[in-house]
């Protein structure tokens, strides 16, 4: 199956670091705009309108399980490291 390349544009030849030419003029990066404040923040008021915010009942439902999760992954933490506490006190003879 052939590729359209009729609305591709031509092919960049490959940049070397050894050119013919020695000495040639790099071209001046444009000219930084100034900063305005106004501006700005009209975009960020305009950036916030366009988020989802989540409503009260998700919000909730997410810190829930945030917390529910955080409070097995402690107790997961917490067996796997008596555990292992117990393993080593053992072998090495300390537990009497």
């Amino acid at each position: 199956m052939a590729r359209d390349t009729k609305n591709r544009p031509p092919a960049k030849p490959a940049a070397s670091g050894r050119s013919g030419t020695s000495g040639g003029a790099a071209a001046a990066p444009a000219p930084k705009k100034p900063f305005n404040p106004l501006r700005f923040f009209s975009e960020v008021r305009q950036e916030g309108r366009k988020v989802t915010w989540t409503g009260r009942r998700e919000t909730l439902i997410s810190t829930i399980m945030v917390l529910v999760m955080s409070v097995l992954a402690a107790l997961f933490f917490f067996a796997v490291d008596s555990a292992l506490g117990f393993i080593v006190r053992n072998l090495l003879g300390l537990g009497a």
